[in-house]
């Protein structure tokens, strides 16, 4: 029975790359007035790319070369239980502090709580309940401790929001119930772009008041906010970059300054691919107060370099290294 609640939660964790048959794109009335930074997975978009297909396919390998069970599950359909996951949070203060820890919010089917009740039920047995998971009898909704750090709420059917404050929670669930003010109501530059057909959207604003940035990234700092998407068309991988700036005069800085890491980019390659052509497909233009990034490229070559970054081994290297030595 372990073995196979493991399996499971397994699965389910690796539903981020997953499918469904669910969409469920970004909606705003479910976010939060005054987030500073949100990320977005559709899995309804997700399923129909061939980027997808191929993660999709990386993840099931991985779970069969790391699970030597006889039982075997349908991860397409067990997936299936996972439509979207949001996570927000109203700070950019990325520490433990009270009030600035995010929540995680994911849209699922009627299994997913089961299954995963079950499987603390499990673990409960096989350790004589000291699992570190602590069910907490005194909330409204079935919620869980998780190492005195994390709590996992079920608050209503198809709905998980998990946090490490439970006050976000509430809020969350306040923001969605529509008790309290969502992006819709705000005046809130978070979102920076709304074009459909994007199945990953993850976006920031005051990327210039964050601090203790490592030096590779202080070009970032130049501008306000960012927002980065993903998707495929016509099989071509499809992503865009905006970054808002303060003025014209940043957005020449910034506009330069990245079309001249673009260019070195193209002398570079991995595992004998070429990323010239890449780099050749990106575009850079800039507004008065933005700068947009676009890049299309067929989604082939794509896997292609994914496919080498994957299986460029540091052993694999070492032996080449001890060979070129000899």
């Amino acid at each position: 029975m372990k073995m196979i609640m493991k399996k499971l939660l397994q699965i389910l964790t690796a539903a981020v790359l997953g499918t469904t048959s669910n969409a469920d794109p970004l909606d705003k009335s479910q976010i939060a007035g005054d987030a500073k930074w949100l990320a977005h997975l559709d899995m309804q978009e997700f399923e129909h790319t061939v980027i997808g297909e191929y993660l999709i396919s990386f993840v099931k390998e991985e779970i069969a070369k790391k699970d030597d069970s006889p039982v075997t599950f349908d991860v397409n359909r067990i997936v299936q239980e996972l439509h979207s996951l949001t996570a927000y949070g109203s700070s950019m203060a990325f520490d433990d502090g009270p009030g600035n820890s995010g929540v995680l919010i994911a849209k699922t089917g009627s299994k997913a709580r089961a299954i995963i009740d079950a499987y603390i039920a499990s673990e409960e047995i096989m350790k004589d309940g000291k699992t570190g998971i602590k069910r907490l009898e005194d909330k409204d909704y079935l919620t869980y401790l998780i190492g005195n750090e994390v709590y996992l709420s079920f608050p209503q059917e198809g709905l998980l929001i998990s946090s490490k404050e439970f006050d976000q929670i509430e809020r969350a669930l306040n923001v969605i119930k529509g008790q309290e003010a969502d992006l819709n109501d705000s005046d809130s530059k978070l979102i920076l772009s709304d074009e459909p057909g994007f199945f990953f959207l993850a976006t920031i604003n005051g990327i210039d008041t964050i601090k203790g940035v490592p030096p590779q990234a202080k070009i970032l700092q130049k501008a306000k906010g960012g927002q980065f998407s993903l998707g495929e068309r016509d099989s071509s991988l499809r992503s865009n970059i905006v970054l808002s700036t303060a003025g014209p005069e940043v957005s020449n800085q910034l506009s330069r300054i990245i079309q001249g890491m673009v260019a070195l980019a193209s002398f570079a390659d991995i595992g004998g691919e070429s990323l010239a052509d890449l780099m050749d497909s990106v575009s850079v233009d800039e507004g008065h107060d933005r700068v947009s990034i676009d890049l299309e490229y067929p989604v082939g070559t794509i896997t292609n370099i994914l496919t080498a970054i994957a299986t460029d081994h540091p052993e694999k290297d070492k032996k080449h290294s001890d060979s070129a030595e000899e």
